[in-house]
């Protein structure tokens, strides 16, 4: 079971009721937890804020913010802030 999964079911939420405090559907939801979707760093932090935990406890680095770390490496290769 994923740590997203666990952390949802700990509160008590249904699938439906956490996607709808998150703002995104239940089959979306559905697959941030089961590892099919990769998510924005924003929407991991909403997660953890909606859930109560904090966003590493529920979100390895690899799961959210490739865009973020993408942008990062092409700053380095282009020698630019």
């Amino acid at each position: 079971m994923s740590l997203v999964k666990k952390a949802r079911q700990e509160l008590g939420y249904s699938l439906e009721l956490a996607a709808t405090k998150i703002g995104i559907s239940a089959g979306y939801l559905s697959q941030i937890e089961t590892g099919k979707r990769q998510i924005s760093s924003e929407r991991a932090l909403l997660i953890a804020n909606v859930y109560n935990v904090q966003l590493e406890d529920i979100f390895t680095a690899t799961r959210y913010g490739r865009k973020e770390t993408s942008n990062v490496l092409d700053t380095q290769k282009t020698g630019g802030d």
